[in-house]
């Protein structure tokens, strides 16, 4: 009987203690989290000179990928391969309806005559492609993250 007595005062001892650091730990954990999102959203994030989104996925082929919905994403061209690449005088997509795998090459990009080959960072149907960087190729260097978004 004494057995069942001290096994049943350190079950309810657990239970106390679970209750009680359960609540705080979470509060404390959520309170972190928001407040490093608030600093991420209100500072850029630059490595080395380039700047990095926290929103994107990279791909070593120095392109990037977007998640915009569960069907669509968004690819472009990343901050170091821009300023690698330098100034762009014509960009080469790929037409709507074609399929890419990752890794593939998929746009070229011609500088002085040299080509430029950029890699998929996923694979998928090209949906859309931006208008504005074929008949602008210097948007895809000036704001490689928003308007110079490749397809």
């Amino acid at each position: 009987m004494t057995a069942i007595l001290v096994l049943a005062t350190f079950a309810v001892f657990l239970l106390i203690d679970y209750l009680r650091s359960k609540q705080p730990a979470v509060q404390r954990a959520e309170a972190v989290e928001a407040k490093t999102a608030s600093i991420l959203r209100l500072q850029p994030v630059v490595v080395g000179g380039f700047e990095v989104r926290n929103n994107l996925r990279y791909h070593p082929g120095h392109t990037w990928a977007l998640g915009e919905s569960p069907n669509f994403v968004r690819v472009g061209l990343d901050d170091f391969g821009a300023r690698l690449i330098g100034k762009m005088s014509e960009v080469l997509m790929p037409k709507r309806g074609q399929w890419v795998r990752q890794g593939q090459k998929f746009v070229t990009i011609i500088r002085d005559g040299t080509k430029v080959e950029l890699v998929s960072p996923i694979e998928g149907e090209v949906w859309n492609i931006n208008e504005a960087v074929l008949r602008d190729p210097e948007l895809l260097g000036c704001d490689p993250y928003g308007e110079g978004w490749l397809g």
